[in-house]
């Protein structure tokens, strides 16, 4: 009795395990079923200004005046923020003096200068006939020795300075024309002096922060006595202009986004009011410390919204009236290239590869590799593949909802 017990009992388990390995355990299944599908991305952002933008100086300075507040609106070329300006328009003044002096200078050669040297050249032409007349008779009183050598030496010397004269008063008068050398001296200096005083007002002008258009300040950085760098933000600007939500989505979603695509928005200052929207641009490069795409969406109604507002979006990135779904957890290696479920197929668990579609909050699209006649078995499920197996109900009597058994 000793040994024929155990034997019985040893024989009994064997038989069943033979028996279970043969007809496999009985096991609940799901069936994919039809039905419509909409894919979602839900992530947060905030309210900008389509214009929004940080203003700064284009020198290092000091803060010498601000004359805004945060919330301030303001219209186009508002002065925001004025720096020590004192060399600054020292330089100015200095450049307008000497555009004043150019200016006279050219306005004497064209006009005084150029009747003074019309004035001598009539006068030097006198002069030079006057001469000759006189050499014309002292050559003529020379020849029958009425006169001496030397009379008739200055009187050719007298002649030849005065066409001198005559000829330097001409070359003057040419000076002092319209496109003569005086005139494009003239011209030249005043262009000079024109030009530092343009570089004097934009050294002045870059001691003051305007408003680049109409808007509202939402902030401002500085304060009077503080030092500024070039780049830094001095105030941040929000030009009049429709309001836009902006989010960061990791960049593993954009394959999944397009330009024109639907969304809701609610801030969570007004839960309960979704408003639509619509992608209206994405970034051309990604994030490479934080890994995101930037993206902004036009609001349909932005009434009751204001800039730097926290947003709820759920964006649709796709849609279907007719999906074939089966739950997320059922699907093997999900996310890998190569995902893939287990089936009963003839009394015994097989691998079957398959193709994902949309994914929602639980389930997921299957494109092919599935049909509503297949059984897909629980990844739980201590089965492997070639295991045999028998469906706890007949097909088509669980759906995805249903859950595993042993």
């Amino acid at each position: 009795m000793l040994w024929i017990v155990p034997l019985v009992v040893a024989l009994g388990a064997g038989g069943w395990w033979a028996f279970r390995r043969t007809e496999g355990p009985r096991v609940d299944a799901i069936t994919p079923v039809r039905q419509p599908m909409v894919q979602t991305i839900v992530t947060s952002g905030r309210v900008v200004q389509r214009r929004q933008s940080k203003l700064g100086a284009m020198i290092p300075g000091t803060v010498a005046e601000v004359g805004v507040e945060d919330g301030d609106r303001v219209e186009a070329e508002a002065l925001l923020v004025r720096l020590a300006d004192e060399d600054a328009l020292a330089n100015l003044a200095e450049a307008e003096a000497s555009v004043s002096e150019a200016e006279a200078r050219l306005a004497r050669v064209q006009g005084v200068g150029r009747r003074m040297a019309e004035q001598a050249l009539r006068q030097a032409t006198i002069e030079a006939r006057q001469a000759e007349v006189e050499f014309q008779r002292q050559q003529a009183l020379a020849g029958s020795g009425a006169v001496s050598e030397l009379t008739f030496e200055r009187a050719r010397r007298d002649r030849d300075q005065a066409r001198s004269r005559r000829i330097s008063a001409s070359l003057e008068v040419a000076a002092a024309a319209p496109k003569g050398s005086d005139v494009a001296v003239s011209a030249a200096a005043l262009s000079r002096a024109q030009a530092r005083l343009t570089a004097a007002q934009v050294a002045v002008e870059q001691t003051r922060i305007r408003a680049p258009l109409p808007g509202v300040v939402l902030k401002r950085h500085v304060e009077p006595g503080e030092v500024v760098q070039p780049g830094e933000a001095i105030v941040t600007f929000a030009g009049d202009g429709p309001l836009q939500v902006r989010i960061q989505p990791d960049e593993s979603n954009l394959a999944l986004l397009q330009l024109g695509q639907h969304a809701l928005v609610s801030s969570e200052a007004f839960p309960e009011q979704r408003l639509g929207a619509s992608i209206s641009r994405i970034a051309p490069s990604v994030d490479p410390v934080r890994g995101t795409v930037e993206v902004d969406l036009d609001i349909e109604d932005e009434t009751d919204l204001r800039p730097d507002m926290t947003m709820t979006v759920e964006i649709e990135v796709g849609r279907t009236s007719s999906a074939l779904v089966v739950p997320s957890w059922a699907i093997r290696d999900l996310g890998s290239d190569r995902p893939w479920v287990m089936i009963a197929k003839e009394g015994e668990a097989r691998r079957r590869d398959v193709e994902l579609g949309l994914e929602g909050d639980d389930v997921v699209e299957v494109v092919s590799g599935l049909s509503t006649d297949d059984r897909v078995l629980s990844p739980m499920l201590p089965i492997e593949e070639g295991y045999p197996v028998r469906l706890r109900k007949a097909p088509g009597a669980a759906n995805v909802g249903d859950e595993e058994g042993g």
